[in-house]
C-alpha cells in the first residue's frame, strides 16, 4: 500500500480504467494515501503497459500514471471475474473508469449495478464526447479531443495562422486533475452526510472549461457590443539568445525601464515613460521590441538574465525538462524523488505538487506487474 499519511488515507479505490484519464486521477489519490487497486484483464493488462520510453521493460508513462497502486488482474467478462469485483466493490469508495457509454453496463459494472452492492459508492466515469449526444458513442483520444476543443486553433501561429496541437496528452492529464478534484468534493459531501453519486466527466468539457478563462475572448459574451482586448498570452515568442532561450515579463513601468537597459536599449524618450504612455505610442513600442531582439542574438542567456533578476524583472531562463531535477530551485521545493523500481531501477519523478503541512503526501511504491498483488488482495477477501 502507498507508506505515505496523505490526506487520503483510509480511502480504497477500484481503476478500472485505461489510458490515462481515469487512471491519472487515481495516481493523484494515491499519491495522497488512498489505497488504489489497479484491475487489468489477465494477459496484457492495460495497453499503456508499452507505450512511451522504457528502461528494462518498464514504460516511463505507466510508471507515473500508476505508481502507488496495486495490481489485480481479473477478467471482468467472466461471471467468477465480476462476482470478485463486485465483492471488492462493498467496502470501497471509489470507482472509476473511462470507458465508452454502454461499455460499463454491458460488463455490469456501471453504476446502477455496483450501488446495489454499495449505495454509498462514489464513482467516476470519464468520456470523450460527453454521456449522451450525438457524439457520445464516437471513440476519443486526446489528439481527436484537441482537435474538436479548439486547441490547436488557439496555439496557432500568430504570422501564419497555422494551427497546431500540444505535443504531449493534454487532454486526458487535464480532465485526470479536475477528475481528482470531483473525486475529493464528492468524498467530502459524502462525509456530511449526503451519500454516494455518480461523477460524469467529459473529457471535451474539461478541455473547454481549462481554455475559457483566457482564450474565449469576446466569445465569453453574448452581445455584439463585445470587443477584442489584448490576449494576454497568445503569440508570445521565447527570447533568442546567442547560446540559448529566455523569456522575460516586463508588466509595470520599472519592468519595462530595467528590461530595456539589460538589454542595451534606450528608454529615455518621454512618449515610453508610462504605460499610458506606451499603449499611445505603439510604432515606437514595436521598435524597441525589435532591438531587444536583434540585441539578445549577441548577449549570453545567463549573464542577460542575472541582469534581470538584479533589475527585479520577471524572467526565466528556458530550461528542458530534464535539467530541471538537478536546478537548486526545484531542490529547495523537493519536487523530485528517487524511487527504486526493481526493474527498471532508480526512478526520478515528481512528487505530488500540494505541500499538506498535517498530512503529508509522498509518492507510493513502484508501479507493479501485472496481477503482482493479486493474491494478496484476494486473501483480504477471504
Amino acid at each position: 500500500m502507498n507508506p505515505s499519511n496523505g490526506p487520503m488515507q483510509g480511502i480504497k479505490v477500484l481503476d478500472i480504467g485505461t489510458m490515462l484519464a481515469a487512471p491519472l486521477a487515481g495516481a493523484v489519490l494515491a499519491d495522497q494515501g488512498a489505497d488504489v487497486i489497479k484491475i487489468e484483464p489477465p494477459g496484457i493488462g492495460d495497453v499503456m503497459r508499452f507505450v512511451g520510453a522504457t528502461c528494462n521493460g518498464v514504460s516511463a508513462i505507466w510508471q507515473g500514471v500508476n505508481r502507488g497502486k496495486r495490481s489485480l488482474a481479473l477478467d471482468l467478462k467472466a461471471p467468477e471475474g465480476l462476482a470478485v469485483f463486485k465483492q471488492l466493490v462493498a467496502d470501497a469508495d471509489v470507482v472509476m473508469h473511462n470507458f465508452r457509454p454502454g461499455v460499463a453496463e454491458k460488463l455490469g459494472v456501471d453504476y446502477d449495478s455496483l450501488t446495489a452492492e454499495n449505495s454509498q459508492l462514489i464513482y467516476l466515469s470519464v468520456t470523450g464526447f460527453g454521456h449522451a449526444g450525438p457524439y457520445a458513442g464516437k471513440a476519443a483520444y486526446d489528439n481527436v479531443i484537441q482537435a474538436f476543443t479548439g486547441i490547436p486553433f488557439s496555439q496557432a501561429d500568430v504570422e501564419t495562422g497555422e494551427p497546431t496541437q500540444y505535443y504531449q496528452i493534454f487532454a486526458d492529464k487535464i480532465s485526470a486533475l479536475y477528475g481528482a478534484q470531483a473525486l475529493s468534493a464528492a468524498l467530502f459531501a459524502r462525509e456530511r452526510g449526503q451519500g454516494g453519486q455518480h461523477i460524469q466527466l467529459a473529457m471535451v468539457d474539461a478541455v473547454v472549461s481549462f481554455l475559457w478563462p483566457d482564450v474565449s475572448g469576446v466569445g465569453s459574451f453574448d452581445s455584439d457590443a463585445a470587443t477584442p482586448g489584448i490576449d494576454i498570452a497568445r503569440g508570445v515568442k521565447l527570447i533568442k539568445f546567442r547560446n540559448g532561450y529566455g523569456q522575460a515579463a516586463p508588466v509595470n513601468d520599472a519592468h519595462f525601464h530595467g528590461w530595456c537597459e539589460a538589454f542595451g536599449v534606450d528608454s529615455s524618450a518621454p512618449e515610453l515613460a508610462t504605460v499610458g504612455d506606451r499603449m499611445a505610442h505603439k510604432d515606437m513600442m514595436e521598435a524597441i521590441g525589435a532591438q531587444v531582439l536583434a540585441n539578445a542574438l549577441e548577449l549570453d542567456v545567463d549573464a542577460t538574465i542575472a541582469k534581470l533578476e538584479a533589475l527585479d524583472v520577471p524572467c526565466a531562463k528556458a530550461m528542458q525538462l530534464a535539467e530541471l531535477p538537478a536546478h537548486a530551485q526545484m531542490q529547495a521545493n523537493g519536487t523530485f524523488v528517487r524511487t527504486e523500481h526493481p526493474q527498471a531501477g532508480t526512478v526520478v519523478e515528481p512528487k505530488t505538487p500540494a505541500n499538506f503541512s498535517a498530512t503529508p503526501a509522498g509518492v507510493g511504491q513502484a508501479s507493479a506487474n501485472l496481477g503482482q498483488h493479486s493474491d494478496e488482495i484476494l486473501a483480504e477477501l477471504g
